[in-house]
């Protein structure tokens, strides 16, 4: 957020431009009395039409990008405020210098809210169901970080209690495909953060629902932990369980936007994993070893029998694989790897 953000009056907008309130009246075609109005207030934004707006930002440079960043700024501060009151402070420079597009941290410090307030569980499941996807991971991933210069809040730690605590809460609802994302959405974040496997995250029972939580409380313990025989144990489950492995191919495309996010978990029988390949590619360069053996052990071969071709990228994969694999630090990830990269081989 910039100091175009301040609020400013549209006489001061359109001053550094040499326009005058008959100028901006011919330019934008809106009456020159409406114009009059709004010329020396700082919250004109708020008392203009929506066609009127259109007309100015259409015709007056630098108004889309105040309207637009004065928007976020009044979201910001009043979003600030209300986790205030929760015990939780807002690291404005992490708000500011990331790379997540500002709209996704913003739902994100408001899905914290939901969290902190304890509000209905269906609520708080219908919106952090809508972090299913990259982007929006990302701008959770920066909720819950305890790291001072990227974590959206100075110390999440209440925030990390409140989800344990709401977790089973959200595991008693009846069925209920919101509760099942969000679920996997909430203790995967948690268990990033801890690097392990929290005891009141663990499902008491298998089921599809249940199958969805284990599967985001592993993979980020995964990521948070390093740990391999985590990742066999999870592989053994996805062998011996069918739910598990349906899941399994489920999350990956539809994270990414190559499927559609369906609340019966299917997956249409051609679908070109071209988004999933690019995202794969990336976890291998920058993942753990652990997580790699999870992806070269259980989710490509599902990918492959889904997607031959590998979204058009299997060549890009062999060679990743070739450059990882040989420096992992144990014997069977670094067989793992070369055996993939044999099968990828054959199949060219």
């Amino acid at each position: 957020m910039t100091a175009d953000s301040e609020p400013k009056s549209l006489s001061e907008l359109t001053r550094g431009l040499g326009m005058n309130m008959s100028d901006v009246a011919m330019f934008s075609g809106l009456d020159e009395s409406t114009i009059s109005r709004l010329w020396d207030n700082t919250g004109w934004l708020d008392r203009i039409s929506g066609r009127s707006l259109q007309s100015l930002i259409s015709s007056i440079p630098g108004i889309a990008e105040y309207s637009m960043a004065h928007s976020l700024r009044q979201r910001r501060d009043a979003l600030a405020g209300d986790l205030a009151d929760q015990g939780l402070t807002v690291n404005m420079a992490a708000l500011e210098e990331s790379t997540v597009a500002q709209q996704h941290l913003l739902n994100a410090l408001e899905a914290a809210l939901h969290i902190m307030r304890g509000q209905a569980t269906q609520r708080v499941s219908s919106y952090i169901a809508r972090f299913w996807g990259r982007e929006q991971d990302r701008a959770l991933e920066s909720l819950y970080s305890p790291d001072p210069e990227r974590g959206l809040l100075d110390d999440p730690t209440r925030l990390l209690e409140a989800s344990v605590d709401l977790a089973p809460r959200l595991n008693r609802k009846t069925y209920s495909f919101h509760s099942i994302l969000a679920l996997n959405i909430l203790t995967h974040q948690v268990s990033k953060v801890t690097g392990s496997l929290v005891a009141e995250l663990e499902p008491p029972v298998p089921g599809r629902q249940n199958a969805f939580m284990m599967r985001g409380v592993v993979m980020g313990a995964l990521i948070g932990s390093d740990d391999l025989e985590l990742a066999e144990r999870y592989h053994r489950e996805l062998q011996r369980t069918p739910v598990y492995a349906a899941l399994e191919e489920w999350s990956f495309p539809t994270y990414t936007r190559d499927g559609r996010i369906s609340s019966d978990f299917t997956l249409p029988s051609s679908l070109l994993l071209r988004n999933t390949a690019r995202e794969v590619l990336r976890e291998i360069e920058s993942y753990n070893d652990a997580y790699l053996y999870y992806l070269v052990t259980t989710y490509i071969p599902l990918a492959l029998q889904r997607d031959a071709t590998f979204g058009g990228r299997l060549g890009d994969l062999a060679a990743a694989l070739r450059r990882r694999g040989p420096g992992c630090r144990d014997k069977k990830i670094r067989d793992a790897c070369a055996a993939l990269v044999k099968q990828i081989t054959d199949m060219a």
